[in-house]
Formats: structure tokens, C-alpha cells, sequence
């Protein structure tokens, strides 16, 4: 069998697939006696965005330990803002930077010890761009691309992050605007590898948990404008009582009196609504064409979420952890494929 492991995008989620991998590497090293890391059972591994940083750090040998490890670490620092996300990026760049160098280095597209495609998006051109290591003699003038700009590249959320430059391609952003769950284009390459032998290929997807609703208020949006859709601010905010004073056609003298006596803190907002419905339609719809060209050579783990997660809700981190459990029937399927 040709083995695929493919993760998707969600921001801080990312933990949450971590933390399964790392379940599952541990279950499967008990069968055959060995300290695998999981991502050495694989021929190839597909990451976007949070998928992507994981699949990176996978293909050059890390254990799935090892970047739960990463993820503690980083969450905190790397989602504290930097800005109210108005008018610049919330997050520092910078300082997700200096946490992925820790864990890739220098490692390029050349160093991979299992094949790797990374999403992203190019900007400027409206276009997907893919990162791969060699396992195509077309891909053979971008292997010195390095895996941290690769992997902060496909993890630049729009109003998030800033847009990220590699070594042979410019402004690009998140691969989640072309594909959070990368399973086809994983599943696309692999059939290009096999023949088209779909029977010869297994593919398994884990994903960053199922929303039980989505994380911003669907009744704002049935009549919204740009602003409902782009940001869902916070209705205890300055910002929030603006636009429904603007909507009530107040007059400009008590708006403005309203605003510069008022208490409550300027902005604030729980994510972008259009972003995470971008996002979470075009993973499940991948999931759907996936599963029905591979049948039972496809496994997806995508845990449903208690409560509504979004990208960057690093307080709810803790509510992962309890999701990352694999029940027996995924664990016997995965193992039939794996071993």
C-alpha cells in the first residue's frame, strides 16, 4: 500500500491533531515493539496551515510527542496580540517564527525523511501554491525551499498573520483558502505515484475536531454587510456599540460622546465568520470525495468539539485534550492499513 497521512487546518486545534497522532504513534509502537514516529509509517504526509506546521515537523523525523510538546509551548506566546487586527495582523509573525526554528532549523524540501506537500495560496495571483519535496523530478528546483517560511507560509490566516515569503515565491497566505482539508490533493498526487491504483493506496486524515455549531452568531449574518461577515466583534466592545449607533442613524455628536466616555474596551472580536465558514465547508466537502473514491482505504478522525473553538481560542485549549482518544473500530482499520 501506498500510505497517506493527511491534516487538516484550524488554528490552535492543531493541538488536538497533534495530540491524537501521538495517541496513535504509541498504540501502534506497542503492537510492533518499536519507537516509531508516526510520521516513518508514511510515504507521504499533506499539511495545510496548523496541518501544515505538523506535517513539516513529522516529515524530518519528530515524534508526534515531540510537537504536542511544540504546541504547549507556543500557544501562549504566539496568541497573545499584537494589535487589535483592525487595521494590521493580530499576531506577530516573528514570534511564531522563532518557535518553529527551534523544531525544523534549517531543514529544506531535501531533508524530509517521508515526502511532504504543503498548501498555500499565492495572493498576488489568486492561485494555490504547493510546496513538495522531490517525489516528482518537477519539484527538483524548489527543494532548498526552507520548512520553517513553508510552514509559516501555509499558516498565514488572513487578519491573523502577516502575508510570508519564500525562497522562490512572494505574499503568500494560509492554505486553508484552497484547501483545510488537503486530502484530494494528497489523494491526486498519490494517484499519479500508484498508476491510478486506487486500491493500492491508503489514506488516513485527521482533522481539528467538528464544530457542534459554529463560532459566531449565524442571525448576524443573515442580513450582514462586509462587517458581519469579515469580523464577528465582540458585542460588549466601543467598536460593537458604534456600528449599531451608525445603524440607528444617531446623530454624530452622540456617537462620538457615547464612544470617548464609554468604559468598555475598544475592540474586540471572536474570529472572522466568512474565514471559518471558508474553511470548514471545503474540509467537509474533501472528506465526502475522498472517502467515496477510496472506500475502505480511508480513514478520517475528526473528533465533534463540545463547544464552539475558534482559530485562535487558545483559553479553550484544555477542552482538547479529553477529544484525542481512538475508538476500536478506527484503531483496528488504521492498523490493517499501517502494519
Amino acid at each position: 500500500m501506498f500510505k497517506v497521512l493527511t491534516l487538516d487546518g484550524g488554528g490552535i486545534r492543531g493541538y488536538l491533531s497533534a495530540t491524537i497522532l501521538a495517541n496513535l504513534e504509541l498504540l501502534l509502537n506497542r503492537i510492533d515493539n518499536n519507537t516509531l514516529p508516526i510520521g516513518q509509517r508514511f510515504d507521504l504526509i499533506a499539511g495545510t496551515s496548523t496541518g501544515g506546521i505538523i506535517a513539516c515537523a513529522l516529515s524530518v523525523g519528530h515524534s508526534a510527542k515531540e510537537i504536542v510538546a511544540l504546541y504547549e509551548d507556543l500557544m501562549n506566546e504566539v496568541f497573545t496580540p499584537v494589535s487589535d487586527g483592525i487595521f494590521e495582523p493580530k499576531y506577530s509573525t516573528e514570534s511564531l517564527r522563532r518557535h518553529l526554528e527551534r523544531i525544523l532549523g534549517d531543514a529544506t524540501l531535501s531533508s524530509v525523511t517521508t515526502d511532504l506537500c504543503i498548501t498555500s495560496v499565492d495572493v498576488q495571483n489568486s492561485a494555490a501554491r504547493f510546496h513538495k519535496s522531490g517525489y516528482f523530478d518537477r519539484n527538483a528546483t524548489r527543494l532548498d525551499e526552507k520548512l520553517v517560511d513553508i510552514a509559516l507560509a501555509t499558516s498565514a490566516a488572513p487578519t491573523y498573520f502577516s502575508l510570508v515569503d519564500t525562497l522562490h515565491s512572494r505574499q503568500l497566505c494560509d492554505g486553508g483558502m484552497v484547501a483545510n482539508n488537503p486530502s484530494l490533493v494528497a489523494l491526486v498526487d498519490a494517484m499519479k505515484l500508484t498508476q491510478n491504483r486506487l486500491d493500492d493506496i491508503a489514506l488516513i486524515s485527521i482533522g481539528t475536531g467538528e464544530q457542534p455549531v459554529m463560532p459566531y452568531d449565524v442571525t448576524r449574518l443573515r442580513d450582514g454587510g462586509v462587517v458581519e461577515w469579515m469580523v464577528d466583534i465582540e458585542p460588549d466592545t466601543k467598536t460593537a456599540q458604534l456600528l449599531q449607533n451608525i445603524q440607528q442613524n444617531r446623530s454624530k455628536f452622540k456617537m462620538g460622546m457615547d464612544y470617548l466616555f464609554s468604559n468598555q474596551k475598544t475592540f474586540d472580536s471572536k474570529g472572522s465568520p466568512l474565514l471559518e465558514l471558508l474553511m470548514n465547508a471545503q474540509s467537509k466537502l474533501a472528506d465526502e470525495q475522498t472517502r467515496f473514491l477510496l472506500q475502505q482505504n480511508y480513514v478520517r478522525i475528526n473528533p465533534k468539539l463540545n463547544v464552539p473553538i475558534a482559530l485562535d481560542a487558545v483559553r479553550q485549549r484544555d477542552s482538547l485534550k479529553n477529544l484525542a482518544d481512538i475508538d476500536e473500530e478506527q484503531y483496528e482499520r488504521i492498523r490493517k492499513l499501517l502494519i
